[in-house]
């Protein structure tokens, strides 16, 4: 039976879809959508539910249609509809907003509140900055605030640079730079985004105070369920994530360029030490589609814990919260849960010695 374009790009840790680089190489129609609550288009992605974002894209597609029915002899089920829109809330604040040069392309960010350290929101895959809004007013009443759109998404520049992780992250360096905000940085990466944070801070280590880990995964996760599986639920999932672990002659997108920032992840040094926070949904991996089977999904759930736990321990004394009644998107669902625990560190660090 041939599914178009039925992803579970949870499966390998990036959240969201949407309008994004602009390659013909993805395709993903409009889905879902992140709805500003004045009624606003915020840009049009699927918001992913657990196991990293368990995005499920039913009549989109990825580089061409993707034959599940390959990988095995029986019939899959029909996929499940797209997750509803999700309401993200205008902003009550006015930020700053700028388009900085960082090399080859520009970036478009903003900058709200003042004073040190500077936090550093880094969106998941494909999400704009305007993901944030449910956060950002909470904490500009402490620090200098910074978001902004990686390169190819909103109105940052695409440019001829490529966008794997390593990139990425120097393009955000440079980006910091160029604003001239109080050093140094607590860096929040969600899903995709905490690979970016953990590059960055493996890269520019001194530029660093904390980090914050929202629902981002390790790269050992592809393999790691591969292995839970074995016969038809591995085939399945072994197809479903093939795209995102092979590069193309021509990247062009983060998608592109997974296999290679993962590659990256796992040559990157260590990382500096500073206080490290990592916040999981305690729902992680649940709610997966009907593709794979009651034991498969327990696994598969079990896996994604037992990755968090790995993130957990990349650091010594690194603080694990697990937020109930939120999915993957904690920020959006559970507000509170995240704002908390990254204002706690921002005052941990102004009382630190210089």
């Amino acid at each position: 039976m041939r599914i178009v374009g039925v992803l579970l790009l949870a499966l390998i840790g990036a959240t969201g879809c949407g309008a994004g680089s602009g390659s013909a190489s993805v395709t993903f129609r409009e889905q879902a959508k992140i709805v500003a609550s004045d009624g606003q288009d915020e840009g049009a992605f699927g918001m992913s539910t657990a196991l990293d974002g368990a995005l499920m894209i039913a009549g989109g597609s990825f580089g061409g249609a993707a034959d599940w029915g390959s990988a095995s002899q029986a019939q899959t089920p029909p996929p499940p509809p797209p997750p509803p829109a999700v309401k993200i809330p205008p902003l009550t604040i006015r930020g700053a907003e700028h388009m900085v040069d960082v090399g080859g392309r520009r970036l478009n960010c903003f900058v709200y509140g003042s004073g040190g350290p500077t936090v550093v929101l880094v969106s998941g895959f494909q999400a704009p900055q305007a993901y944030w809004n449910p956060i950002v007013p909470g904490l500009a009443e402490v620090a200098t605030v910074v978001t902004y759109d990686r390169a190819g998404y909103g109105k940052s520049e695409r440019g001829g640079l490529p966008v794997h992780g390593l990139q990425t992250a120097a393009d955000l360096h440079a980006l910091l730079g160029e604003l001239d905000v109080p050093k140094p940085y607590l860096l929040v990466g969600h899903s995709y985004g905490g690979r970016i944070v953990r590059l960055f801070a493996s890269a520019y280590p001194s530029d660093v105070a904390g980090l914050v880990l929202e629902e981002a995964s390790h790269e050992d996760l592809p393999d790691a369920q591969l292995a839970a599986l074995s016969g038809r639920d591995r085939e399945t999932l072994a197809s479903m994530i093939a795209p995102f672990r092979a590069t193309p002659a021509d990247p062009r997108t983060e998608t592109d360029y997974m296999a290679t920032t993962v590659e990256q992840l796992r040559r990157s040094g260590p990382l500096p030490r500073v206080p490290l926070i990592v916040i999981t949904s305690a729902s992680r991996g649940s709610g997966l589609p009907p593709v794979f089977g009651p034991e498969s999904q327990a696994r598969l759930a079990e896996v994604a814990m037992a990755m968090q736990r790995k993130l957990v321990e990349l650091l010594p004394d690194a603080e694990h919260i697990l937020v109930e009644g939120a999915g993957h998107n904690a920020h959006v669902d559970k507000p509170e849960a995240v704002l908390a625990p990254i204002r706690a560190m921002v005052a941990r660090l102004r009382r630190q010695p210089e």
